[in-house]
């Protein structure tokens, strides 16, 4: 019996402390799937992994959130994995792991609530899956489900009102110590143009940045976001040797080597380090220094005051949209063992009419004959078909068991899916 299931360790459970040790690269991602894969524990698979959690998305008939939990932990070579399970979140049935999907793709468990980030980071992790074929019939169907949820929520609530992410709410933890009116001639070094650093790159112009430099690893994306946005590319080889000119240094870093206060030197004058990298992409001591003050992913709060309270009225009507979703979900999934019954029905049928036709097919005709057999199934199958889909409850059981016992196919799974 196949089930969606999700394992989850988060902001809202670690510290980030817990959190970076888990994080998980692209490849890393593509890697462990194949791992599960492999290992024949999972049907379909997807790993979420931002710098605010790492979740396994899985269908599977055999393995439990505990097995691929262990798995996770043993992939990323950490040793005390009690340490370790207390932070996780499980879920394990079919339409609780659609509903906790749903959640996290709005941003309603966002450290900024409604933050848009998230919904692109959901469509880049499942384009890996697939492209990966990862996929399956539940993860396929949940993120569906998810697209249109988020569809339904821009178009009728409020919720995504207003602009509001990690990267907004990083920008906005920087009046604490600039004046804003101040911004305009305060310099700007955004360290990696991945989600995170370009969200940054676009949001700091609203903000009155005038003097913003980007570099990343690969100069050429870095130096298309720069014309792009009117800015300044900083190639990432000399990067080093002029960070100590910025009042504002921000590092957006998947991995890597950490920077140390050493490479730092020393600040001309107040200077403010953001550390949204996870792994942490800023040694902890760099905040010791001189002038300077370090602030770390978890220490970002938002002062987006409208924009929140506009988004927590709206949260009333998002959880309604939500459990509309997760109702017609669960009727997809109630319709799961009459829709392979009709299948393998549909297939015995066309069997039998291929048998016999193909000792009349003149090769002359084809076609025709195709086209004959296409038109029969659709009226043999009709009528059963109409039949299983009235039913419900016992009554459908006792038919699909019949229809089994009758034609001597193979029995649907009952109740395919938990719920």
């Amino acid at each position: 019996m196949s089930t969606l299931q999700v394992i989850s360790i988060s902001h809202q459970t670690a510290t980030l402390a817990w959190r970076q040790a888990l994080q998980l690269s692209k490849e890393e991602a593509a890697a462990f799937m194949q791992e599960l894969k492999e290992a024949h524990l999972v049907e379909g698979v997807m790993v979420l992994t931002t710098c605010n959690r790492t979740e396994v998305y899985y269908e599977t008939n055999c393995a439990t959130p505990g097995m691929i939990q262990e798995k996770l932990l043993r992939f990323k070579q950490i040793q005390d994995t009690a340490a370790f399970a207390p932070l996780f979140t499980h879920y394990t049935h079919s339409v609780s792991a659609l509903r906790y999907l749903l959640e996290v793709g709005l941003g309603l468990r966002s450290q900024v609530i409604g933050d848009r980030q998230i919904i692109t980071q959901f469509k880049e992790s499942y384009t890996l899956s697939t492209n990966l074929k990862m996929g399956s019939p539940l993860l396929h169907q949940a993120l569906q489900t998810l697209f249109r949820t988020h569809k339904r929520v821009h178009n009728e609530t409020n919720f995504r009102a207003g602009a509001a992410s990690v990267g907004y709410a990083a920008l906005e933890r920087l009046m604490d110590f600039f004046p804003r009116k101040d911004f305009a001639a305060k310099r700007m070094l955004i360290i990696g143009t991945g989600q995170m650093g370009t969200d940054i790159a676009r949001y700091a112009a609203s903000f009155g940045f005038k003097a913003v430099s980007l570099t990343n690893r690969t100069d050429a994306k870095a130096a298309k976001l720069a014309t792009d946005l009117n800015m300044h590319h900083l190639p990432y080889q000399h990067y080093l040797t002029e960070i100590n000119e910025y009042d504002v240094v921000v590092s957006c870093v998947g991995g890597g080597a950490q920077l140390q206060h050493s490479q730092l030197g020393l600040a001309k004058a107040k200077r403010v380090l953001l550390d949204l990298s996870v792994p942490q992409g800023i040694a902890t001591t760099a905040g010791q220094l001189e002038n300077t003050t370090l602030i770390n992913i978890d220490q970002i709060n938002t002062r987006t005051q409208a924009v929140q309270a506009s988004r927590q009225a709206a949260i009333a009507e998002v959880e309604h949209i939500i459990t509309e979703q997760a109702t017609e979900f669960s009727a997809w999934l109630q319709d799961l063992p009459v829709a392979k019954a009709i299948g393998e029905l549909k297939s015995f049928f066309a069997n039998i009419l291929t048998s016999e036709l193909e000792k009349h097919q003149q090769a002359s005709e084809p076609e025709a004959i195709q086209a004959a057999t296409k038109v029969a199934l659709d009226r043999l199958i009709r009528r059963p078909a109409g039949a299983l889909r009235a039913t419900a409850g016992d009554d459908r059981q006792q038919l699909l068991a019949s229809m089994q016992a009758l034609f001597n196919i193979t029995p649907p799974e009952e109740s395919a899916i938990h719920h």
